[in-house]
């Protein structure tokens, strides 16, 4: 990428790619300027791989340019082999879903820094839909059902929906006789459509709550329309963050907070807003996550996170 607001080329004047020092006028720590190591950012499924390549790449180079240092980018099948390369110190940068920016806060690997702002919201909420020609009409008709998820660990495709049917004293045993994990929010409404799965969870953003106006949908995503019926609402669920390994300083996150705010000026983010689907990055407060762990307590679900060994 050339011209006027692109991230300059590599050449004889382009700055050592080992450890850089940032410029004084852009980040200082007491009066000194802030040194950077190499970093590395990793995705997981959230994004198609092919997506992800094309994408996370541009990124990592703006950032990189921004901090004075190389971000190089990482991509992982799964969030368990992500999350185990936080683990053993491989990343220090992940995009990190709710659920799985919970388990890594709570098992002090990785804190949320950054909250991805999409339909200019930090949160979204968990809907169990079915087909408006379905029989099933309320939760109460929910008896011996198959059910469609995206997977055990989504917020939006399972958990939040489930840990709310077992706030409301709805057993889950009873009330589905089959589970179908199927790896993705268009899956699962394919399935609903497909009179595959009689009911689904996926995500919704509203225009309004109260009068359940949807701005968008597993379903309008998918390229369907008015074709389904909103069983029940559960939420706010908080968008997905950028995590940050424990072993980073505070002067090392607040350069890197400061670098991704400066991206969203910049040419290159439309390679972000392809790559994580939002409008801007938010700093994370205190509070992002706390719903979300008291809702999911419901469950008596076990973390998927072993927490550091050293």
């Amino acid at each position: 990428m050339t011209g006027a607001g692109s991230v300059p080329a590599s050449g004889p004047n382009a700055r050592p790619l080992w450890l850089r020092v940032l410029d004084p006028s852009r980040l200082r720590e007491h009066g000194r300027p802030v040194r950077i190591p190499i970093m590395r950012l990793g995705v997981g499924p959230s994004s198609d791989l092919a997506v992800a390549r094309a994408n996370l790449p541009i990124v990592c180079r703006a950032l990189g340019y921004w901090l004075g240092t190389t971000v190089t980018p990482a991509y992982f099948e799964s969030h368990e082999d992500m999350v185990r390369a936080l683990t053993q110190r491989k990343l220090d940068l992940a995009w990190t879903p709710p659920i799985v920016a919970m388990d890594c806060d709570a098992a002090g690997i990785a804190r949320p820094m950054l909250a991805m702002v999409r339909q200019d919201e930090t949160s979204y909420y968990s809907v169990l839909f079915t087909r408006k020609d379905s029989t099933i009409k309320s939760i109460a008709d929910l008896v011996g059902v198959t059910a469609a998820w995206v997977g055990p660990q989504s917020a939006a495709g399972y958990l939040v929906s489930a840990a709310t049917l077992r706030a409301r004293g709805v057993s889950l045993s009873r009330a589905f006789a089959s589970h179908r994990f199927l790896g993705s929010h268009p899956a699962v409404v394919h399935a609903v459509h497909a009179h595959e799965a009689d009911v689904g969870a996926t995500f919704a953003h509203f225009e309004s709550i109260e009068s359940r106006t949807i701005s968008s949908s597993g379903w309008t995503e998918a390229g369907f329309g008015d074709d389904f019926r909103i069983l029940f609402v559960s939420g706010p669920i908080p968008t997905d963050t950028i995590s940050v390994h424990r072993s980073l300083s505070s002067e090392h996150v607040r350069a890197v907070t400061a670098a991704f705010q400066w991206l969203t000026d910049r040419i290159e983010f439309e390679a972000a807003r392809n790559l994580f689907a939002c409008r801007a990055f938010q700093p994370c407060t205190a509070s992002h996550l706390r719903g979300l762990r008291k809702l999911v307590k419901l469950l008596d679900r076990p973390s998927q996170v072993v927490g550091p060994t050293s």
